[in-house]
This record gives structure tokens, sequence and C-alpha cells, in this order.
């Protein structure tokens, strides 16, 4: 059983890597096959198309991103916590995994048709955060979806700036005023 975890974590890190250096549609079986060192065989043992390997890293990954940032939303009190701590949550993941995270922003127009609504989805736990702010007065009556839009792209468009290079270290140390700014563009303290 171990074995096969091995082997299932290696074409997966595998794929990540070539899915974010090339593309999915530009990536082949066979390399990631190679890259992982394993055989096509093996490879079709675990994931029966390089589409559904696709599905598989994206759904699984954003929806544990989903139930983690919820879970952050829920142990914190007001707007500016709950933002500040899912935020700081985001680019500590970056950080941590830049792979991982920027196949989730590069795949995410790609997949999110298939998401449920039983995925976890961190676009729909910023959805109640800000509708849960706006219900109890703690920013002004707004429309929700296009607050949420733009408080999401602001951070997509944060980690954007960072796979393309143009912010330089660690985007943890980014968390504190990219809250303080989406907190003002929605009306809040």
């Amino acid at each position: 059983m171990a074995r096969e975890k091995g082997v299932k974590d290696k074409i997966e890190g595998a794929a990540l890597r070539l899915f974010v250096e090339r593309g999915v549609a530009e990536t082949s079986i066979r390399e990631i096959a190679v890259a992982a060192g394993v055989s096509q065989g093996a490879m079709y043992n675990h994931y029966p198309s390089k589409e559904e390997l696709a599905w598989s890293l994206f759904s699984d990954n954003f929806s544990e991103l989903g139930i983690e940032l919820r879970r952050l939303a829920h142990e914190q009190a007001g707007i500016d916590a709950k933002l500040r701590a899912m935020i700081r949550h985001l680019f500590e993941r970056f950080d941590e995994d830049w792979v991982l995270v920027s196949y989730l922003f590069f795949a995410r127009h790609q997949h999110l048709r298939r998401v449920t609504p039983t995925l976890g989805n961190p676009y729909t736990v910023f959805r109640s955060v800000i509708a849960e702010a706006v219900r109890h007065g703690d920013i002004p009556r707004q429309d929700v979806e296009l607050a949420t839009s733009l408080v999401t792209g602001a951070i997509i468009q944060v980690i954007d700036t960072r796979i393309l290079g143009r912010l330089k270290g660690r985007l943890d140390g980014s968390a504190d005023p990219v809250a303080t700014g989406v907190v003002r563009l929605l009306g809040g303290p």
C-alpha cells in the first residue's frame, strides 16, 4: 500500500511541475511518466487519463484549500480578522508550495465549471464572510457577488504578480497590507 502511495505521489508531483511549466494540454502522459520515473501502465493504474489526473489534482487541492479557509474564518471574529487570516493562509501556502498553488490558479478556468457545491470552494468562503459582514453591519450594504469578485481578484492578482516574478520574496509578508486594502475596498474599518 505504501508503495502504491509512493507511486501516486511521484505521478502527482511530476504532473504538477509539468502542468505549471508547460500547461496541461502541452504535457503528455508519457512525459509525466518519464518525469515521475514510472511506467505509463502505472500512470493508468492510478488515473484513466491525463484530464482526470488534472481534475483530481485541482479538485482535491481546491477543496482542501476551501475547507481550511472556512475553518480559519470560523476561528476569527470580525471581517478584518477573518480576511487577514484567510489571506495570510493563502500566501503562506504559496510560499510553502508555489507549484501547487500556481497550478490551482493556472487551472481554475479549466475546472471551475466542474466544481460542485459539495467541494470546499475558496470563493464561496470569501463570499460567505463578506455576506455575514454585510448582514451584521460591519461593512456597508453592497452587491456581495461583486464585492467577493473584487476581493478575490485582488488576492489573485498579487499571486499572479508573484508567479510572474514582478513581486520578489515571500508572499506572507504581503498578507497584512493586502488584507488592509481589501477591507478598505469593502468599506470596512
